[in-house]
């Protein structure tokens, strides 16, 4: 499977309109620096599409028919590109948790077919076998395990840390060829709805052989501290995301 990493930013992107912090200066000077609101899709053996949250507008992006969507929850940067997406030509399945679901999208889904997911639950898309695990957010939160092949990724944002039974059912899949966690904040930050640098690469070594940090803040280092940060501590088992980034898994 390709993993492309479309927008790998948390709610306000990079730059935050009319930011002068460090991290949006540095994203208006190079554009590699930039950042959308977290949006993922997974390219199967097929060549088919799996989106994963749709915080962007994807139609310069990706611009083919969907297996399906999945939402990992309800907050509005997860699921922006939806009121524009739901228009699409074709019926498509979006799956998400039933937790703070968007009124609009439930009653006026258009090509939509909304469905409701609960940790636990498996199905397939295409070539992938796409299972529904819990995460620790403030709203009711699902992270997913993909499977394709023996190989397998886990998308874990939004979160801090992970609650005991995810934990336990991805200990009993270790390793992980891919662990894309949430790194919303620097090192050393303490949040209770998101992990920072550090913690995000914890999760990874401990379930995956790479770790990919994503739904990045404009409040953490940016892009080129980070990068070097990073590098310099764990070496190439953890990389960090960036827009347009794609990982053959």
């Amino acid at each position: 499977m390709l993993v492309y990493f479309i927008g790998t930013g948390g709610s306000e992107g990079i730059p935050a309109h009319l930011c002068t912090c460090s991290s949006c200066n540095e994203a208006r000077k190079f554009g590699f620096a930039q950042r959308r609101p977290s949006t993922l899709a997974v390219i199967t053996e097929n060549r088919k599409a799996v989106l994963f949250d749709v915080g962007t507008d994807i139609r310069d992006f990706l611009n083919v028919p969907l297996e399906a969507i999945f939402l990992t929850h309800w907050h509005h940067d997860h699921i922006y590109g939806l009121y524009k997406l739901r228009w699409m030509a074709l019926e498509t399945e979006l799956y998400a948790p039933e937790g703070h679901a968007d009124a609009l999208i439930l009653n006026e889904p258009k090509n939509l077919r909304p469905k409701i997911l609960k940790p636990g639950d498996t199905l397939k898309a295409d070539t992938l076998r796409i299972t529904a695990i819990g995460l620790n957010h403030d709203v009711e939160t699902l992270g997913y395990l993909i499977e394709e092949d023996g190989k397998s990724v886990a998308l874990l944002y939004d979160t801090k840390g992970l609650p005991e039974k995810t934990w336990d059912f991805l200990k009993k899949k270790a390793p992980l060829r891919l662990a894309i966690v949430d790194a919303t904040y620097p090192p050393g930050f303490d949040n209770p709805k998101h992990n920072n640098v550090d913690e995000a690469a914890e999760i990874g070594f401990q379930l995956a052989e790479r770790t990919v940090l994503s739904h990045i803040s404009h409040k953490n280092l940016p892009f080129l501290e980070l990068v070097e940060y990073v590098r310099k501590r764990w070496g190439n088992k953890v990389l960090v995301a960036y827009d347009g980034m794609v990982f053959y898994v």
